[in-house]
């Protein structure tokens, strides 16, 4: 059998780094006093960039499933954050926008964001900060090109 190490395994680092920084970053949440998830975080965010969009094109948006982004959007409506309203052309449609608290709590997001990113990449020095996210750029295109 071929000897494989899974602790030197792209997917298993890039995995691990994640968890890692996904951990980090609700730690970062919970000590501001935020009654938000991560993944809620997201959905928050694809709203901001998305204004109007539909569930299916935020579940895009986030690479999340259409049953999981309705769940969290239940939780997003009832603590204020977005509303849902039906589309003017698909009744069957509704399109999502953040309400000014939601705008309000992203905004303080994206601080706590910015200064878990910036802790993360602290022992990183600009250039081989740069690399590392045109690396990972490059990974991802060429992996999205062969679904």
């Amino acid at each position: 059998m071929k000897d494989f190490n899974i602790n030197d395994s792209l997917g298993f680092i890039v995995a691990k780094t994640n968890y890692y920084m996904k951990s980090y970053f609700s730690k970062l949440i919970k000590d501001n006093d935020l009654n938000i998830t991560t993944e809620q975080w997201a959905i928050l965010n694809a709203v901001y960039h998305n204004p109007g969009a539909s569930q299916t094109d935020l579940a895009r948006a986030c690479l999340k499933d259409k049953t999981n982004v309705t769940r969290i959007l239940d939780l997003l409506v009832k603590k204020g954050y977005v509303v849902r309203n039906i589309d003017i052309n698909d009744r069957r449609i509704y399109s999502i926008t953040l309400t000014d608290l939601g705008e309000s709590v992203l905004e303080q997001l994206i601080g706590i964001s910015d200064n878990a990113n910036k802790a993360c990449i602290s022992d990183l020095n600009k250039e081989d900060y740069l690399e590392l996210v045109r690396t990972l750029k490059t990974i991802t295109s060429s992996l999205e090109k062969r679904f």
